[in-house]
């Protein structure tokens, strides 16, 4: 079900879209790596990063809608959760769910999640299977 922005009235999956959405600081998977147990927010945090780096070191690194190249390390811009993490928590660790983009591919799909068929048609496969 298409939902709006709150602010702008792009289309969203929740309240507000990418460029509104309420963030709090990124951690550069260096960090994560160095900080104890008890550091971390919550223990699904550095499962992700976790997530991030075997898919990195899986996929070639390369947009998987425009094919352009990524670079060189695995930053967390470049990993979109298809099915968003806080409405779908029991799949945010599951590699099907998260597609590899370019920074403006990432901001493009968050300001319309619909933009682009390859994600959609991956929404689709996935709502099938979890739900």
């Amino acid at each position: 079900m298409k939902q709006t922005c709150k602010q702008c009235g792009k289309n969203c999956e929740g309240e507000y879209c990418f460029q509104h959405k309420p963030r709090k600081a990124l951690k550069q998977f260096s960090m994560i790596e160095k900080m104890k147990p008890w550091q971390h927010e919550n223990n699904i945090q550095m499962e992700m990063y976790n997530v991030f780096y075997r898919i990195w070191s899986k996929r070639e690194h390369r947009s998987e809608i425009s094919g352009e190249k990524l670079g060189k390390e695995p930053l967390s811009i470049y990993f979109h959760h298809i099915l968003p993490k806080e409405k779908y928590p029991e799949i945010c660790l599951d590699e099907e769910n998260i597609i590899l983009l370019t920074l403006d591919e990432h901001t493009n799909v968050e300001n319309d999640i619909y933009k682009y068929e390859e994600i959609n048609k991956r929404r689709e496969k996935l709502k099938i299977k979890h739900t």
